[in-house]
């Protein structure tokens, strides 16, 4: 039985949601990840093995060698499309030559199975309905980074027999992203600006177009991909809902959330690299997963908010991911 698992990104907003399913499931889970990212709340989870530093290092590929894993979930990235304009150097090297070298260790070590969190990003914008086999036009740098990566992993493992599995993920939101990052999750954003009671600023169209998920079905996604017979050994796949949305139907329902009838609401220009349709079938995801499920918005908002409501809205907010909260009540009630 495949037992040691890598996750780079691994203290992340969906990494550490990964890392506890799958140490749930009884793997052991070696975590890298160089805590940097301010788009979520960073855990590290006491029951994996933790390497704090950036995959760009060679002295942390060699102790990923020298750990051996089976299976790698490469999660490690700079993660969000506006700052990606902050440093694009970073972006390029972090998501696109990270991959790479993550890639060629995998090869070297002959792990089973490769498996790699993309973006929607990789599309830019587009007016159809987005497929696997849409044309790939990234309209952002952070598009073109993730493509970069989607492109090492088919060139490195192209004539080997590791299997590998691409997830272009849509938005996700839920309990760890941090609130006062507003430069990535569009959900998390306006969300944060009405947990906050502020004036709600919308940075672009209302009528642009999302799917969103709840991070909870994204990791249900991932964890299953290890011993899914339904995969082939390459695939490329849309991790969406499949549900079609409008910047102002996430609003409408956010404020529905905390019974805001009227609210300030602010509008000014798009940010760089804003794509204005993102809407995809999941169709072929569902024949890979047959009995993957997506939480209504609605629902999912509901549990956001029940989250954000235990943060206090000035201070750190170190102390409050969702996994360190439970923990810490299951320890105060035993």
């Amino acid at each position: 039985m495949l037992k040691k698992i890598l996750v780079t990104g691994g203290t992340g907003f969906l990494g550490s949601h990964l890392v506890e399913k799958l140490i749930k499931l009884k793997y052991k889970v070696l975590v890298v990840d160089n805590l940097q990212s301010k788009a979520s709340i960073h855990y590290i989870n006491p029951k994996s093995t933790f390497i704090k530093g950036n995959i760009l290092s060679v002295n942390i590929l060699k102790k990923i060698e020298k750990w051996k894993p089976q299976i790698i979930y490469h999660l490690g990235a700079q993660s969000g499309g506006e700052t990606a304009y902050d440093d694009s150097k970073y972006d390029l090297e972090l998501n696109g030559h990270g991959t790479y070298l993550v890639s060629q260790l995998a090869k070297k070590i002959k792990i089973k199975h490769f498996i790699f969190a993309s973006s929607v990003a990789v599309y830019g914008s587009n007016s159809k309905l987005i497929k696997e086999s849409s044309p790939i036009r990234p309209d952002s740098i952070y598009g073109v980074s993730k493509y970069a990566g989607e492109q090492y992993v088919n060139l490195v493992f192209k004539n080997t027999d590791i299997k590998t599995t691409i997830f272009r993920i849509f938005n996700t939101y839920g309990p760890g992203e941090n609130p006062f990052f507003l430069k990535k999750g569009i959900v998390k954003i306006y969300s944060s600006y009405v947990w906050q009671n502020k004036p709600l600023i919308i940075k672009g169209s209302l009528k642009r177009i999302r799917n969103v998920s709840y991070v909870d079905d994204v990791i249900n996604v991932l964890s299953e991909t290890i011993k899914n017979k339904n995969l082939k050994k390459n695939e490329v796949i849309n991790l969406t809902s499949g549900i079609k949305i409008t910047v102002k139907e996430i609003v409408k329902a956010i404020l529905k959330a905390n019974n805001k009838k009227q609210y300030k609401i602010i509008q000014k220009n798009s940010t760089p690299g804003d794509s204005f349709n993102f809407n995809a079938s999941n169709k072929y995801l569902k024949t890979k997963f047959k009995t993957i499920k997506f939480r209504s918005l609605g629902s999912g908002l509901f549990l956001f908010f029940n989250w954000l409501n235990k943060i206090p809205r000035k201070g750190s907010v170190k102390n409050f991911h969702p996994l360190k909260i439970f923990k810490s009540q299951n320890n105060t009630k035993k």
